[in-house]
């Protein structure tokens, strides 16, 4: 080889050592620049991810409950429009009927409503759990940002596993020793350099069982750094993405709105806070005014198909109607007496009793809403919303913790429902229990005590509200049967006094307050004192603050009042006897017996009326008489 060959030689030898040093070097500038990047964007990704969880757990902490008690209004006006749309279709369907369809029909846009409502307000079929209230959902978390060590973590852990690999101490003989010592040595410059590729190499090396070399050759070098920028790439755009995903997210507009109207020295929390209570009164408004409208489009379809039904000729009765059929309507309470109560009956049972412990709130609406259905014609203080909430509040006062009657209408108990039913030829919307079957279950819970507690109190307060003549207080006047037996007069009492603010005849079936008087006397709102005459049974009814003063003089004097001296007949008190078994009574005796004799003085025909003279037979004939007359025309 001539001199100029060899000068060619080595100079392209030096040439292509000095393009591979080259492509080194390029290869370990852009993997620099590359982890900068991704330890920049690492940094941002945990800053930001930690700025919007914290953002996050402070928005749930002071909105969480505001939001959850708007979307509990929303769900009620859900409902409302859900039944709203309901009767437009009744309406529409009564005025234009269809043929009739045997089989079950698909359930129309607002069946399907209906069922979503539900779907919304319960989550599904729940049990009553009394005081509980719906959970609220939770936002999902921000996931944490990429697990990336830093590179002065990463180099002691490459330095620490080939020390534990390579470290001299492990040699089994003194040539194995020397070599480990020099290996060792490398790895110390490399780790003092901070040659993470080195280090690598060399594990790599260790793990493959390869023996080793200290040497790390030119192309080897290469060959990993383009290996570790290949495999970083991926932890670049994910980073990307995550940090794309957190910036498009409802957290970081919510985030950055917070920042700006704090830079303008305003609170973004309280004015959120106040627009969601603003919403959500709105919305509660518009809810108690669909209530109205419900309350009236139930009864003008009652008057829509009560005409329609007047209208068609004897014979010509229509075969299909749509309210009966309507799976949104259901049927009262009519024959309730004749069921037996289901399993799901008597469950309600056991949870009403529980509720008047845990959540007496609760457990006044469910007796409310009971009370309501099986009075037939809903008494007057529940004919409207405007009545519900007035006596619910009056129950309620005793319990502080107690919702208003609109919060407690966006968590019923699972047993209610805002809904329609068709009783007594009258389609009726209101609060009630979701099915008829459920209704078997409160006269079960009225037999424990603490139920029927709460039972007196609720009736105690369907009255009307009036300033009692007698003793002056403001009361809820109770209703009672002043008597039955011969004759029967209804009458409204103050609790307070036993002062009688009204008397009235009934012509008719009893509906309203009146048909709940059989409960009245079952929970003790009410007491009965029964006299015989000549083995007719006439029952005297009376609140407690009358009955527990009541005196056989009083009770001489009730007859009096309430069956003589209508009908002209003149006694004393004297003329009448009372006897508890065979025993006399005299007039200031306490009547405790619940079930007395009630006869006639023996003495000379003309010392008594003429009506008393005859004897207790005639006299019960002679008022049975007069009391019919009153019935007569004319």
């Amino acid at each position: 080889m001539s001199a100029s060959d060899a000068l060619v030689r080595s100079v392209a030898l030096a040439r292509t050592q000095s393009d591979s040093d080259g492509a080194v070097a390029d290869a370990e500038r852009r993997l620099l620049a590359l982890l900068d990047e991704i330890s920049a964007l690492d940094l941002e990704v945990e800053t930001l991810a930690s700025e919007l969880a914290a953002f996050s757990a402070r928005y749930e902490r002071e909105l969480s409950a505001a939001f959850a008690r708007l979307e509990r209004h929303e769900r009620v006006v859900r409902r409302l429009q859900a039944l709203q749309d309901e009767l437009v279709r009744l309406d529409a369907e009564l005025r234009t009927p269809k043929p009739p369809v045997r089989k079950s029909r698909k359930p129309t846009r607002s069946h399907r409503l209906l069922r979503d409502a539900a779907e919304d307000e319960t989550e599904g079929e729940r049990p009553w759990t009394p005081g509980a209230t719906l959970d609220d959902e939770v936002p999902e978390p921000l996931p944490p940002p990429p697990d990336l060590a830093s590179e002065a973590q990463s180099l002691k852990r490459l330095y620490r596993k080939l020390a534990r690999l390579l470290h001299p101490d492990l040699a089994r003989t003194e040539e194995e020793r020397h070599r480990l010592h020099q290996l060792m040595i490398q790895v110390n410059l490399a780790f003092e350099k901070g040659d993470r590729t080195a280090l690598e190499l060399f594990l790599v090396r260790v793990d493959r069982g390869e023996m080793l070399d200290a040497a790390v050759s030119v192309d080897e070098r290469l060959s990993h750094l383009e290996k570790r920028i290949t495999a970083l790439a991926p932890v670049r755009r994910s980073l990307l993405a995550d940090l794309g995903r957190l910036r498009e997210s409802s957290t970081f507009r919510l985030h950055a709105e917070w920042t700006g109207l704090q830079e303008l020295g305003r609170d973004y929390f309280q004015e959120t806070l106040t627009e969601l209570a603003e919403d959500a009164e709105r919305t509660m408004r518009d809810a108690l005014a669909r209530m109205g409208r419900l309350d009236r489009a139930a009864r003008e379809l009652t008057a829509l198909k009560q005409s329609l039904t007047e209208a068609k000729p004897e014979g010509a009765l229509r075969t299909f109607d749509p309210i009966l059929e309507s799976p949104l309507v259901r049927k009262g309470a009519e024959r309730l007496e004749r069921q037996r109560a289901s399993s799901q009956a008597r469950t309600l049972a056991q949870t009403l009793e529980e509720a008047v412990e845990q959540a007496p709130w609760e457990a006044t609406l469910v007796l409310m809403a009971f009370f309501a259905e099986r009075a037939g014609r809903p008494p007057d203080a529940l004919s409207s919303q405007e009545g519900w909430a007035a006596r619910y509040a009056a129950v309620a006062a005793a319990w502080p913790e107690a919702p208003s009657f609109e919060e407690l209408l966006t968590r019923l108990p699972p047993p209610l429902e805002l809904g329609l039913r068709f009783q007594g030829g009258k389609v009726r919307f209101g609060l009630q229990l979701k099915s008829v079957e459920l209704l078997a279950g409160v006269p079960i819970a009225l037999e424990r005590r603490t139920v029927a507690i709460l039972a007196q109190r609720v009736l105690a307060h369907l009255g009307p509200r009036e300033q009692c003549k007698g003793c002056g207080a403001g009361v809820f006047l109770v209703h009672l049967l002043r008597t039955r037996g011969l004759d029967e007069l209804n009458g409204l009492m103050c609790p307070a006094c036993g002062h009688v603010a009204k008397s009235y005849f009934l012509f008719n079936w009893s509906e309203g307050q009146e048909a709940l008087l059989p409960f009245a006397l079952k929970v003790g709102l009410v007491d009965e004192v029964v006299v015989k005459l000549a083995g007719k049974g006439i029952a005297f009814q009376l609140l407690p603050v009358s009955r527990e003063a009541l005196t056989v003089g009083a009770l001489k004097q009730l007859f009096s009042d309430l069956y003589l001296k209508p009908y002209g007949i003149a006694a004393e008190h004297a003329d009448l006897v009372v006897k508890q078994g065979t025993r006399v009574l005299k007039d200031e005796a306490r009547v405790e017996a619940p079930v007395l004799t009630l006869g006639i003085r023996k003495a000379d025909r003309d010392s008594l009326a003429s009506e008393l003279a005859e004897g207790e037979r005639e006299l019960v004939a002679l008022l049975r008489s007069r009391i019919e007359r009153r019935f007569r025309p004319g």
